[in-house]
């Protein structure tokens, strides 16, 4: 749910003024000392904003792969085959596209190579989903013994829920996506899916606070950290 369009401008000078207030205080709707943000997003001064936060709403956007295909007829290519696995692991990528590309050609491939396609593979235009569901098991087996995604240590606590906006209207659940460094400090935010303005920067601003462990990726039994993305959901439920 979203606010009112008439009272989004007002929200977001009401936030912007808070942003301002040397950083924050009290307010829980204020980024913290050391932080800049606006409606959707939080991040520490001075990182880089075009990496830190990126598109992963499909592997599309995230420049892997194109928009999804419909296979014709009952056949289906073997690379078309290793992209329908491809994009069904869009949740790992989201961890780290560039790194979960590269594991998957190395290790998911050589196993996906040797499957033996029939020509009742397809059903629908696409591949058949107890299919799709047996390799992408496989497929994230072989990544997942040499990668670690972001985990989550500390996650948020105390959430302050206003009374003023404890309605039907503002209740839901705000979906976010964290930026986390080699070395598990979370330096930017941006929210996903949100209710209203005041909740999701009250969000974001408690999701500056958790801890992570970063990224890993295995090599020759050495872990080498790596920045990545993690996602949290809060729900702010609706008045009894």
């Amino acid at each position: 749910m979203v606010a009112p369009r008439w009272i989004v401008p007002t929200l977001i000078g009401l936030f912007l003024a808070l942003a301002g207030c040397g950083g924050g205080g009290g307010n829980p709707a204020a980024p913290p000392s050391g932080w800049e943000g606006n409606q959707a997003r939080m991040w520490k001064q001075g990182v880089d904003t075009s990496q830190v936060f990126q598109n992963m709403q499909s592997l599309s956007k995230m420049g892997i792969l194109d928009e999804e295909f419909a296979l014709s007829g009952g056949s289906i290519t073997q690379e078309q085959f290793q992209k329908a696995v491809k994009r069904s692991l869009v949740e790992l990528y989201r961890s780290n596209p560039t790194i979960v590309d590269s594991l998957f050609e190395t290790y998911a491939v050589p196993e996906l190579e040797n499957v033996e396609l029939g020509s009742d593979a397809v059903q629908g235009g696409k591949l058949k989903q107890k299919l799709l569901d047996k390799h992408k098991s496989a497929a994230f087996k072989a990544i997942d013994e040499h990668y670690e995604q972001p985990a989550i240590q500390e996650g948020i606590t105390g959430l302050p829920y206003p009374d003023s906006l404890r309605t039907e209207e503002n209740s839901g659940d705000v979906e976010i996506q964290l930026h986390v460094t080699a070395s598990g400090q979370v330096d930017a935010v941006e929210v996903i899916d949100g209710t209203h303005p005041i909740l999701d920067a009250i969000v974001m601003k408690a999701a500056t606070q958790t801890k992570w462990n970063p990224a890993y990726v295995t090599e020759d039994g050495q872990q080498t950290a790596h920045p990545g993305w993690g996602r949290l959901s809060t729900t702010f439920p609706a008045p009894r």
